[in-house]
């Protein structure tokens, strides 16, 4: 990783060099073959073509490095930065091409000499890389819960624990995972800009396993599978399709199958806005929960940023869901906004706080809760507030190097205008994760 680090910082150096070391000089010949542009035209195009290509629009920046070329042949410097930008398109043989031409003028300085044949050692190994790269990661986290009521089950709904029998559990938290990357290092071109393509599949397993009373555990295994484009500086998009099978205590509780494209627009400053789409299908397998199966439009919008380098972070958002129901009292539509940030405040050592309130507005009326049965009563008009605040710390350099310690404390409420679906819940958790690459 050093060495990498290292190569890295070598790299950005040389390009300052070349980039430094050249001032836009015209000779006489020059100006007499090429007098359609001048030297305040052609400064006015390298900048812009800088400026572009600072802003990940390689392929418009060689366009106009082209252009000055053909009129001025003689800017190295604009040369160079050419050379820069065919190298950055990974077009190898063109970068070498034009450093060559650079070397070959006698005028050349020999600090610039010795900068490119530095950066020609840049070129050759990227040139030599693989067509495509695989990457295959794993992560762990393993812990424990406590939480203080598990009366209220998935679904939006109440399991009822007989009268008497306590509600609280502690229990065992665990996220496993297997990560799947290809990625491609043959970059293409959209809208002037190196784009690169990536393939990612995750196989994963979520358990909420109580210990108290084991009916209400919860246990999620998911499969997901899709591309991602990543225009460096520019924007990322992926759109994956995602397979969850949930099982609730000892049986199946129902499969969802969703489409989710997420696109994210980075604003510099490590600033970004991301928009997300999920379309789900929802097919339950109880016969207690007849009436459940359809399907979920969700729409999302979220602003993020960081302060102080990579320190400090925010990222506030919404959510509109639109969920249907072959029997509409357990159909709904939902508004969510939510807050979350992160601060370091020693090495190694971060606390966060996340803040979700979602209002839940249902499509008939209720009629789980009403009495007498059969009955029709209100449909549910609710707003779930959850509130959670953690503390991670990164084991830096001790037998636990590479392992993170995670501990948080959440409190949910909802809040309906049926009785019955009001609840409390607290949960404490403290878990141990750490990523194998």
């Amino acid at each position: 990783m050093n060495y990498i680090n290292l190569k890295n910082q070598t790299f950005v150096l040389i390009t300052l060099l070349l980039a430094s070391l050249f001032t836009f000089s015209v000779h006489a010949e020059d100006i007499i073959q090429n007098d359609t542009i001048t030297d305040a035209h052609a400064q006015k195009i390298f900048d812009l073509a800088m400026e572009e290509r600072d802003n990940g629009k390689v392929y418009d920046a060689i366009e106009k490095f082209e252009y000055i070329l053909s009129r001025r042949p003689s800017l190295n410097r604009a040369r160079l930065e050419l050379a820069v930008s065919y190298h950055r398109a990974n077009q190898y043989s063109k970068a070498l091409a034009q450093f060559q031409t650079v070397l070959d003028d006698p005028e050349t300085p020999e600090k610039v000499r010795l900068a490119i044949l530095a950066y020609l050692g840049q070129i050759s190994f990227d040139e030599v890389k693989p067509q495509s790269e695989h990457s295959v990661s794993y992560y762990t986290k393993v812990g424990a819960l406590y939480n203080t009521n598990i009366n209220f089950a998935p679904l939006r709904a109440t399991e009822s624990i007989p009268d008497g029998q306590d509600t609280a559990s502690p229990g065992l938290d665990t996220f496993l995972s297997a990560s799947h990357r290809y990625r491609s290092n043959s970059a293409f071109e959209t809208d002037g800009a190196v784009t690169n393509y990536e393939w990612q599949s995750q196989l994963s397993w979520t358990g909420n396993n109580y210990t108290r009373n084991s009916d209400f555990s919860l246990n999620i295994i998911s499969a997901s599978t899709g591309p991602a484009f990543i225009s460096t500086g520019r924007w990322r998009a992926a759109i994956n399709i995602q397979i969850d099978q949930l099982f609730f205590g000892g049986s199946t509780l129902g499969t969802l199958i969703s489409l989710n494209p997420l696109l994210t627009f980075d604003l510099g400053n490590y600033q970004g806005i991301t928009a997300e789409l999920s379309l789900t299908n929802n097919n339950f397998a109880r016969l207690e929960d007849n009436g459940r199966d359809g399907n979920s439009v969700l729409l999302g919008a979220a602003y993020s940023t960081l302060f102080n380098g990579t320190d400090n972070g925010l990222e506030a958002g919404f959510r509109l869901t639109d969920q249907t129901a072959d029997d509409e009292q357990f159909g709904y539509d939902s508004s969510e906004i939510y807050l979350g940030s992160f601060t370091t405040f020693a090495e190694n050592h971060n606390i966060y706080l996340n803040l979700n309130f979602e209002q839940y507005l249902y499509k008939a009326g209720d009629t789980l809760a009403c009495t007498p049965t059969p009955c029709i009563g209100e449909a549910r008009d609710e707003v779930e507030s959850r509130y959670e605040l953690g503390y991670n710390y990164d084991f830096g350099s001790s037998m636990l190097k590479g392992w993170t310690l995670n501990t948080h404390i959440s409190y949910i409420r909802n809040n309906s205008n049926i009785d019955f679906y009001n609840y409390e819940q607290k949960i404490f958790a403290i878990n141990f994760a750490k990523y194998f690459i």
